[in-house]
């Protein structure tokens, strides 16, 4: 997680000058954002540090006692727009108070794994740890690096590609249901994608057949390598470091979310329509009132 402070903007910052900034800056009382009280003694309090309207960091702290430890520390980006409305559970890592939410993305072929920031506020639930579902996630990145390619000729019937996504999600979730049909109808579909995918990639360049892609990276299952369509992009700055950054609105696979980096660590010039293509650390909060 704290490997993406370089994302935020914090590169001019050593490991040790960081760690500094955390117990000076961000672990003050008027920086607290939540407080858990886990059993008599022990208490977990969570702190944000905002460095500009939409990045910050997060850091959690343990009390038990007159003993204080950092429990863990990340970048944030702060976003209310909505990018998944599919079901979304919790689950709580193996060490520690943080949790992982897992989104059901028939369009993606995957199940969608992320940073969930804001576990203290899910752990004051009385219901906790009970399976609960949810339904509305803002979903955001960071990435240290990356790299701007053009765009690929869209194709001629929009409507009708957006109606065979609609069904292929449908089939999708009876063939999840044990819909024989639904299967076989998969399967030739993807049969044919196939053939299609074959004969295309012996005249044509990689990322012209891939328009776009969404696939797990590395052994931690909250990376993604992705090509994403750029549908927004605004200039910001760290307003400790003084250090540029991009906030780019992506839009993979019918997701759309926010991604963060710094502007030196992306190759390219991003515009509306050209895509991204990067590795990148996804985050994201679940709207607890549902």
């Amino acid at each position: 997680m704290h490997k993406y402070l370089r994302a935020a903007g914090f590169t001019k910052l050593s490991e040790a000058a960081v760690y500094s900034l955390i117990w000076k800056q961000v672990v003050v009382p008027e920086n607290l954002s939540a407080r858990l009280d886990i059993d008599e003694e022990t208490v977990l309090f969570e702190y944000r540090m905002a460095v500009n309207e939409n990045i910050g960091i997060c850091a959690a702290v343990l009390c038990i006692g007159d003993h204080r430890e950092l429990q863990y520390y990340y970048p944030y980006y702060s976003t209310y727009e909505i990018s998944s409305n599919s079901v979304c559970t919790l689950e709580r890592h193996t060490a520690g108070n943080t949790y992982s939410g897992v989104l059901d993305e028939y369009n993606i072929g995957l199940s969608l794994i992320f940073f969930v920031t804001n576990p203290v506020i899910y752990r004051q639930r009385p219901d906790a740890d009970k399976g609960v579902e949810f339904k509305g996630t803002a979903l955001a990145a960071f990435a240290n690096s990356g790299i701007v390619i053009l765009p690929v000729m869209k194709a001629e019937n929009i409507d009708q590609d957006s109606l065979e996504g609609s069904k292929r999600d449908s089939l999708i979730e009876a063939a999840m249901g044990g819909d024989e049909d639904a299967i076989e109808t998969l399967t030739a579909s993807d049969i044919d994608m196939y053939n299609q995918i074959s004969d295309r990639i012996g005249h044509e360049d990689l990322y012209s057949v891939v328009e776009q892609s969404f696939m797990p990276c590395g052994v931690e299952c909250d990376r993604y390598s992705v090509i994403g369509e750029i549908l927004e992009v605004e200039e910001n700055v760290n307003g400790l470091t003084d250090e540029k950054l991009w906030l780019l609105k992506l839009s993979c696979n019918d997701v759309e979310f926010w991604l963060c980096m710094r502007q030196a660590d992306l190759m390219g010039e991003p515009m509306k329509g050209r895509r991204v293509k990067c590795r990148l650390w996804m985050q994201g909060s679940v709207n607890m009132h549902v």
